[in-house]
């Protein structure tokens, strides 16, 4: 199987077990697109939190030293093909692994316990070995080696290619890069492609890399959403406009994202876009890097469509799933806004059921009849949500389709 594509398809959670704050997740069963649905405060921020924590643990990005919490995480990749099945398991408190499991199909291919000492398949000995790695380490991390355990290279690119994007917040509108045209790299180097607010740098990669191919790809996806725009680019703010001598020139010019809108004269500039405008360029801009250079990621987006009105959020959302269904990305989003329940097919939701200390998702793979069953209500999707007909259906009442 080829790296980056790893698709999660469950996931348990569970933090502080058996104690006062304790809170579970009971099984988070994915798609490839997926719309989590649910009242404030019922979960679904931290459901997308707990995934992008494991992926950070996984890729190196995130240190085990600052967590407190006691976490577990249990992820199933692959489902689908027994023999490929991939199932990861890390349990953690304070900083320190207490217990860590990996395996494909049938077969372990890691076990340690909270002392660092443990078990590994090595490829090449065909043999499993003895390690021990510091208990503030996570083995599948420590141990990366495309030799001995090529195994946890697909987990590595899964948890280092995903994104994590909070739609509500300014995504990088209140921002400004100094750029050098002169050095490419000294951009790349400078941007952190995890950070929703480095969409100028990203653009300016994208711009260069990638050429027209990706500056159409924003345009007809602006247009898609209801933007009609005929150029986009960037360009140095005039109160930072110096001669070619000034010094600031070897470091670069600061510059900020600007678009050509088809019925304006002048240049609509990112800090003159209205906010709902802005997010979905960033959003727009940085998915399209991602897809375009080859880099198919797991995509997760908070409070989808913040921002934006109901024509805009409902075409936003199907330029998200068209990305999606073309199968190069997983895409997880999370909303309450009735405008994008009702823009998007029940088959891709998941409604949080929340009791105290666990959350429950109720969803077309583990409750199919209550789904179907509601196609013969003749009510629009956001009712499947308000009158909770996801837990019951048509409960104990028979009903008759006329």
């Amino acid at each position: 199987m080829a790296l980056n594509a790893m698709k999660l398809d469950l996931m348990y959670y569970h933090q502080n077990k058996d104690l006062p704050r304790d809170w579970c997740l009971e099984g988070c069963q994915l798609g490839n697109i997926n719309l989590i649905v649910g009242k404030n405060a019922s979960g679904k921020s931290k459901i997308l939190k707990s995934i992008k924590i494991i992926a950070g643990l996984l890729s190196g990005e995130i240190n085990l030293k600052t967590g407190r919490n006691l976490s577990e995480w249990t992820l199933f990749f692959d489902s689908d093909h027994d023999q490929d099945k991939k199932v990861y398991f890390l349990k953690v408190n304070r900083g320190q692994v207490l217990e860590e499991r990996f395996t494909v199909g049938e077969k372990n291919y890691l076990d340690r316990n909270e002392t660092g000492e443990g078990k590994v398949w090595a490829e090449k000995l065909n043999q499993y070995i003895d390690f021990q790695t510091p208990i503030d380490e996570v083995a599948a991390v420590k141990r990366r080696d495309s030799i001995q355990h090529p195994f946890f290279e697909e987990i590595y690119h899964w948890a280092n290619s995903l994104r994590y994007y909070e739609f509500g917040t300014d995504l990088g509108r209140n921002s400004l890069m100094m750029v050098n045209e002169k050095n490419i790299d000294v951009i790349k180097k400078n941007t952190d492609f995890k950070k929703g607010n480095q969409v100028i740098g990203i653009f300016k990669l994208g711009e260069e890399e990638l050429g027209e191919s990706f500056i159409d790809a924003i345009k007809a996806d602006m247009v898609q959403i209801g933007y009609e725009i005929s150029d986009i680019g960037t360009k140095t703010p005039s109160p930072f406009l110096v001669d070619e001598g000034d010094e600031i020139l070897l470091q670069g010019q600061p510059q900020y994202l600007y678009v050509q809108e088809h019925n304006l004269i002048d240049e609509t500039e990112q800090v003159f876009m209205s906010q709902g405008m802005f997010r979905a360029l960033s959003l727009i801009i940085q998915i399209n890097y991602s897809l375009l250079a080859g880099k198919p990621s797991c995509i997760l987006i908070d409070d989808i469509g913040e921002g934006l009105d109901f024509e805009r959020s409902s075409a936003m959302i199907q330029v998200l799933i068209s990305k999606a269904q073309a199968g190069l990305v997983q895409l997880i989003m999370t909303t309450n806004d009735r405008f994008i329940m009702n823009g998007v097919p029940l088959e891709y939701w998941s409604v949080i059921e929340r009791k105290p200390g666990f959350a429950k998702l109720h969803n077309i793979h583990n409750s199919k009849a209550v789904f179907e069953q509601f196609q013969f209500t003749g009510l629009n999707n956001f009712d499947f949500f308000s009158t909770q007909f996801y837990i019951e259906g048509f409960g104990e009442e028979e009903y008759v389709s006329l």
